[in-house]
């Protein structure tokens, strides 16, 4: 199953929100905003998928 954001019927995976231009700091924010408001299992998925495709952050 991919994360995703659905807007007006239209799903959104992460993969296609990483290949728009700040897609990827859009993905991190996501992620910071979700754990932020205690939605750990949707903010995991969204890493597990970014990790999936290479995007997760380095260091």
């Amino acid at each position: 199953m991919q994360a995703g954001v659905h807007r007006a019927g239209v799903r959104l995976s992460v993969a296609d929100i990483a290949a728009q231009p700040g897609g990827i700091e859009a993905l991190r924010c996501r992620v910071h905003e979700l754990r932020s408001r205690g939605v750990h299992f949707a903010a995991n998925a969204i890493e597990q998928e970014m990790a999936a495709l290479d995007l997760a952050p380095r260091g």
